[in-house]
């Protein structure tokens, strides 16, 4: 086996995205492999302008198949798995060059960018001062630990019909991960079309897998969890409310809490959401965004102390919370405390500039 660098992706229907994902990471690749799932687009003339090793593959529902059946083809000593609508930067190439002369582990994390304006979003971090010209294209990002570079070995494999990864053949088979701070940019999420899509497909799967009760891969409350993620990008709520109910009935875990207690305030059922939020806040009293969501429901209650003091908690906890100080301005506002009020909107407009359009309109 070769000692380089598999870069293995899937695809279908790339064509506006794909030469420019390929031309930005093909300096990293000893071999590139692409496999196609169908497009009836111009992907595969564009894919063949960087390789030979172009495949077709029938889709069959399943992420993990089609990306299993890409690393079989692969010759090289290490799987990067790839998708085009993602990026690494110029100095993380030279990280995972390194990665493959230390030769410590037999797979990497890397910190997944997702970019977004919606500074909603769970763990939304601002892009305002950020190091990476990428982050330029959006107000902030959420981010998530993935693994997507490892040694190329038989016994090593995807699994999960979506949100697939190689996390558990590889512990399971003692292989070593370690962590990194690598960034894949990812910006998927930008192209709202194609994001509900995506997102209306993974509900029908797990739908699909919650109806023929094959549990065999996940438990039926971390399903119940997924799909109630995927509705709630499909602005779903009440339909997610149900099934997060449904995952806490059978598995009282800190994700689900979260999530459903987001959503009960979402749809403005406050007393619920307030119960929800009280019961983590001792269990994790380092996250701002509990203290910042008990803020938002005093704020609704008309309990304007109360939200003072819980956004300033968020604030404490993370200074870079911008919708915590856009928040905590609006509060301000209604106490008629004007001084107060306007250096809250300067510190959100100077963290994500999007908040002088919604200062502008309230």
């Amino acid at each position: 086996m070769n000692q380089g660098i598999s870069l293995c992706m899937i695809i279908k229907n790339e064509e506006n995205i794909l030469e420019d994902c390929l031309n930005l990471i093909k300096d990293l690749a000893d071999e590139i492999i692409i496999v196609d799932t169908g497009s009836t687009d111009k992907s595969k003339e564009i894919a063949r302008r960087f390789t030979d090793k172009v495949f077709d593959f029938k889709w069959d529902n399943n992420f993990s198949d089609a990306r299993n059946f890409a690393i079989s083809k692969a010759t090289q000593k290490w799987i990067l798995s790839f998708d085009a609508d993602e990026k690494i930067a110029e100095k993380d190439k030279q990280k995972i060059r390194n990665l493959i002369s230390q030769n410590e582990a037999d797979a990497y994390l890397f910190n997944w960018r997702d970019y977004t304006n919606d500074s909603r979003t769970e763990g939304w971090a601002t892009s305002q001062g950020d190091e990476y010209e990428e982050s330029k294209i959006a107000t902030g990002f959420g981010v998530d630990k993935v693994l997507r570079f490892f040694k190329n070995k038989k016994e090593y494999f995807f699994e999960g019909i979506i949100h697939e990864t190689p996390h558990a053949s590889i512990e399971e088979n003692k292989g070593r991960v370690l962590d990194t701070d690598i960034i894949m940019h990812h910006f998927g999420s930008l192209n709202k079309e194609k994001f509900l899509d995506k997102k209306k497909m993974y509900s029908d799967l797990l739908k699909e897998r919650l109806n023929k009760k094959d549990f065999s891969e996940k438990t039926e409350d971390y399903i119940c969890y997924e799909l109630a993620k995927e509705l709630t990008n499909l602005e779903k709520n009440q339909e997610a409310i149900y099934y997060l109910e449904r995952a806490i009935e059978i598995n009282e875990r800190l994700e689900y809490l979260h999530a459903l207690g987001s959503l009960y305030l979402l749809e403005n059922d406050l007393e619920k959401a307030e119960r929800i939020f009280k019961k983590i806040a001792p269990l994790e009293p380092k996250d701002p965004h509990v203290h910042h969501n008990l803020g938002v429901i005093y704020a609704k209650k008309n309990d304007y102390n109360k939200a003072i003091r819980k956004f300033e908690k968020a604030i404490k906890l993370n200074p870079n919370f911008a919708i915590a100080h856009f928040n905590l301005g609006l509060v301000y506002r209604n106490k008629s405390k004007k001084q107060r009020m306007n250096e809250c909107f300067e510190k959100a407009i100077n963290l994500n500039p999007e908040y002088k359009k919604k200062i502008s309109s309230n």
